[in-house]
């Protein structure tokens, strides 16, 4: 509402400014026509005036009489004794009434003779008559002389009179037009004064609306001012507050406006860029700036004059040779132009990382697995069928896991770029090789000549990643194993390649390691079966199909069974009895060894609440179950459900539950520890760096891997290493446990070493939980129990 006030007040003060002008003019001419109006009547009216003052009529024409009346009277006088009239004062009265005829010669007196007919004669006559008088006034003296004067002299008397009276008239009417035209002019300079005093107080009025409406206007304007110093402050923050720069040029490519950032992006000053500098001095200030914003500004500006030129708005960027690049949104304004400039190169550097990163591997720079199927896609189309090849080979490092666990990422991540640099000097310019995965490579090699150049160049990948790598000033030594399939051979479709070089690796893995597997057709046929026997694992829990078997655990101390090891078996309906080394490998890599752990624990305690209260249960746990459920709960609740003594369960836990150290995991060892249980390190003696952990947790057993165990008699460094784990254990004070004890002869060895228990089928084999509660049964009756010290047999037969 009040804008709009501000409209109608803005107008009508136009308004009244462009009318007082006129009206001002006019009042002005109407002074000036009304000021010489007057004058004029003045003048004329004073010309009358004086006229009248100058050349009365009707005086002139009785004063003609009167002196007519003294010539008579003088000549009538002259005629009689003692009258003391002469000649002279005749003459003299007559020379004066000559003169009154010369007087009666104006243009008045013959108007007014030209008016009345009868009247024309008058001033002719008394002009004869005078001149007769002059004639005959010599002869005054003379008989007769006055009377004859006297006679010519009479009749103008009446003639006189008459014409006075009618120049009386005339007079009269004259004076009486005067005064009417005298009045006349008086209404006449009164209206004209009404009429200016009219338009005085018009204009005054005017005036006075005008001072309103311009001290409205005025008001008005210091809103308008306030409101456009406000706009212009918001304008200037928009501006200067731009992520981009903006420049604006004009017709004559002078500067029109910029902001901050247009400073900031070309490196200007103010003083530089200031409002209709030509914008090649702006130009010739960048350069002398130095660097690429020089060449860049060049670049730009001959563009914008191209674009100029076609009345066309084009986005577009420029980019230095230094990476430097702008991004400029140009719009045509007439023959200037709007523009915007962003640097961009940032985000250009991003998009070529962005863009590097989806093809190539950021640690080790190798392709990475889309440009890899590229690769082998444009590889498998260059195939011509001759004798040449194309090789597909997919490594995977052996004991990785255990690099990266023990030594950290960036040990890892330093091994696996020192391997990446071999395997890119193994297969040279003419090969490609990619990081798939963590330490899964991939390398495509065009020219093989057959299996036997594949299988040479797989040996020297094999060798090659099998030297030793200097990382953080230790030594490693990691294996490689390889899956190869060779195209024409195994197919040529990418995805069939790329699956069956992976099965080869699986085999190739499953085989130990280290070593090159070419695809074969029954590779396939034992992963399907491996897969079929995975999702029947699935359902195997819930159709108690899994049993647990136990073996005795014999102390060489006491002479005596000392507990049990829970062993996990599959009797499967149709495929009878399956070992654990077929189906918990798959189980671990699947995740269903937590689930299946947890009915182990359960089972186990179950089992063994009805033994003796002296006998342990040993249980295997997995690393899993440390990091994938509640093992605390797990545990706890078995217990509570059985009545099992914590003291009677043993958890045996492997060197691959501590390799990430992490304490969590050492933190629960402790909590079960600190509940009653026992703690073995299972396997001792086959991990990568097996005597650090027995600074991480004080176990309460070590057992020795049965594959040194069975080649005590035999190997002198099998015998070696179980003295010197038994005598460590000694010194450390803790049990030891000898697996895979068959003979005499080991278990003289392993007395002698020191070890505090044995295990194995020399004391008897894996049984179920009946077949324990038998043995314990016939342990209460003589009769049936017998056992021998040395070289004694103790049986559990499967029931």
């Amino acid at each position: 509402m009040a804008r709009t006030t501000g409209f109608r007040a803005g107008g009508l003060s136009r308004l009244a400014t462009r009318a007082f002008k006129p009206a001002l003019a006019v009042f002005a001419a109407t002074i000036v026509l009304a000021a010489v109006y007057t004058s004029v009547l003045i003048v004329e009216r004073q010309d009358a005036l004086r006229q009248v003052s100058r050349y009365n009529v009707a005086w002139l024409t009785s004063q003609a009489v009167v002196e007519l009346q003294k010539l008579e009277q003088r000549v009538a006088a002259s005629g009689l004794p003692g009258s003391g009239v002469d000649q002279d004062e005749v003459e003299l009265r007559l020379d004066i009434l000559a003169n009154r005829v010369q007087v009666l010669s104006i243009p008045e007196v013959r108007d007014l003779s030209t008016s009345k007919p009868e009247l024309g004669t008058v001033v002719a006559d008394l002009a004869s008559a005078v001149r007769e008088a002059q004639a005959m006034v010599p002869h005054l003296s003379e008989q007769g002389t006055i009377h004859a004067l006297l006679q010519l002299l009479s009749p103008l008397e009446r003639k006189l009179a008459g014409l006075a009276a009618a120049a009386n008239a005339r007079g009269g009417d004259l004076v009486a037009e005067d005064q009417r035209q005298l009045s006349q002019l008086h209404w006449t300079f009164s209206g004209v004064m009404v009429i200016l005093a009219a338009c005085g107080l018009g204009l005054y009025a005017l005036l006075l609306w005008r001072n309103t409406l311009l001290r409205q206007t005025h008001q008005e304007l210091l809103l308008r001012s306030r409101e456009l110093d406000t706009q212009n402050g918001r304008f200037d923050a928009a501006l200067n507050n731009m992520s981009q720069a903006l420049c604006m040029v004009d017709a004559e490519q002078r500067l029109i406006v910029c902001n901050h950032r247009y400073l900031e992006l070309f490196g200007l000053t103010p003083e530089l860029a200031a409002a209709r500098t030509p914008i090649r001095m702006i130009l010739a200030s960048i350069r002398l700036n130095g660097g690429p914003e020089g060449a860049l500004a060049e670049e730009i500006y001959a563009e914008q004059q191209a674009l100029v030129r076609k009345q066309q708005a084009l986005d577009f960027f420029c980019q230095h040779s230094s990476g430097r690049a702008i991004a400029v949104f140009h719009r045509p304004m007439g023959t200037g132009w709007i523009a915007t400039y962003e640097d961009i190169t940032v985000r250009r550097q991003t998009e070529a990382r962005i863009a590097y990163l989806a093809h190539y591997d950021p640690l080790t720079g190798l392709l990475n697995r889309v440009l890899f199927r590229e690769e082998m896609e444009r590889f498998l189309k260059a195939l011509s069928g001759g004798d040449e090849q194309l090789a597909l080979l997919c490594l995977d490092l052996d004991s990785f896991k255990e690099v990266n666990d023990t030594l950290g990422h960036p040990a890892g991540d330093a091994l696996l770029r020192v391997v990446a640099q071999r395997l890119q000097l193994c297969v040279g310019a003419e090969g490609r090789v990619a990081r798939l995965s963590g330490d899964e490579f991939a390398i495509l090699y065009p020219v093989i000549r057959g299996a036997d150049h594949a299988r040479q160049l797989a040996g020297q990948i094999i060798s090659a990643v099998g030297e030793p790598i200097e990382v953080e000033g230790r030594s490693i030594v990691v294996g490689v194993s390889v899956g190869a399939v060779l195209a024409e051979r195994d197919g040529r479709d990418a995805v069939d390649l790329l699956r069956k070089a992976d099965i080869a690796l699986y085999c190739s893995k499953t085989a130990g390691g280290n070593g090159v597997r070419f695809f074969e057709p029954q590779m396939q046929t034992k992963l399907e079966a491996r897969r079929t026997l995975e999702a029947e694992l699935r359902s195997a829990l819930d159709n108690g199909e899994l049993v647990l078997f136990y073996q005795p655990i014999y102390s060489l101390r006491t002479l005596t069974i000392c507990g049990f090891e829970a062993l996990l078996r599959w009797r499967h309906p149709e495929r009878g009895m399956i070992p654990p080394a077929d189906f918990i490998p798959i189980a671990e890599a699947t995740g269903l060894i937590v689930p299946i752990g947890e009915w182990v624990i359960r089972q186990a305690c179950a089992d063994a609440v009805l033994w003796p209260d002296h006998i342990r249960i040993a249980v295997n746990l997995s690393a899993l179950q440390f990091t994938k459920s509640d093992l605390l709960q797990t545990i706890a609740a078995a217990l509570a459900s059985t009545g099992l003594s914590p003291t009677r369960l043993e958890l045996e836990v492997t060197e691959s539950v501590l390799l990430r150290d992490d304490e969590s995991t050492i933190a629960i060892l402790h909590q079960l520890r600190a509940l009653g249980h026992r703690i073995a390190l299972d396997d001792f003696g086959t991990g990568y760096s097996s005597l650090s952990y027995l600074r991480s947790f004080p176990f309460d057993k070590i057992k020795i891997d049965q594959s040194f165990v069975r080649e005590m008699a035999g190997r002198a460094d099998c015998a070696s290493i179980v003295n010197a784990v038994a005598g460590l254990a000694q010194d450390l004070g803790i049990g030891t446990t000898a697996e895979g004890v068959e003979t005499e002869e080991q278990v003289q060895q392993l007395v002698r070493a020191g070890c505090t228990e044995v295990q194995g089928y020399r004391f008897g084999r894996p049984g179920p939980a009946p077949s324990v509660a038998q043995y314990f049964t016939n342990q209460d009756r003589p009769d049936r129990a017998h056992a021998r010290v040395a070289g004694a047999s103790f049986s559990l037969r499967s029931s």
